[in-house]
């Protein structure tokens, strides 16, 4: 929502009013009779300040650099700690499940290096 600033012609006191664009004129605050708004440059901050990288000290200047810094040094931004939390989970159950076909391939591995003997043995158990 855009941001305005009344002025009172009276005493020279300024106010900041937050409204849509087509109310900016409606009910402006009153002081010493009704305040009327002035115009101002507008502050915009379009990209991110610069700062240097945590991960290899290199200067990042920008969203783009950011995101390039990240993908370089093999990393992703946070997205806060529900996101995190799920995120582990999904890795933790990625990692048991390579962990359990690793095993099953172990088992499979060594019952076909057994004579027919001993599976013959093991299947009876």
């Amino acid at each position: 929502m855009p941001m305005y600033t009344c002025k009172c012609d009276g005493c020279g006191k300024t106010q900041v009013i937050f409204r849509h664009i087509a109310s900016r004129d409606h009910e402006l605050p009153e002081c010493h009779g009704r305040m009327h708004r002035i115009v101002e440059a507008a502050a915009i901050q379009t990209d991110l300040p610069g700062y240097q990288s945590p991960i290899d000290g290199r200067w990042v200047e920008g969203r783009v650099a950011r995101s390039e810094d990240l993908k370089r040094n093999n990393c992703r931004p946070w997205e806060g700690m529900e996101s995190e939390r799920k995120e582990a989970v999904k890795r933790a159950e990625a990692a048991d499940a390579e962990f359990g076909k690793k095993i099953e391939s172990g088992i499979a591995d060594v019952y076909n290096g057994m004579s027919a003997e001993s599976q013959r043995a093991l299947a009876q158990l």
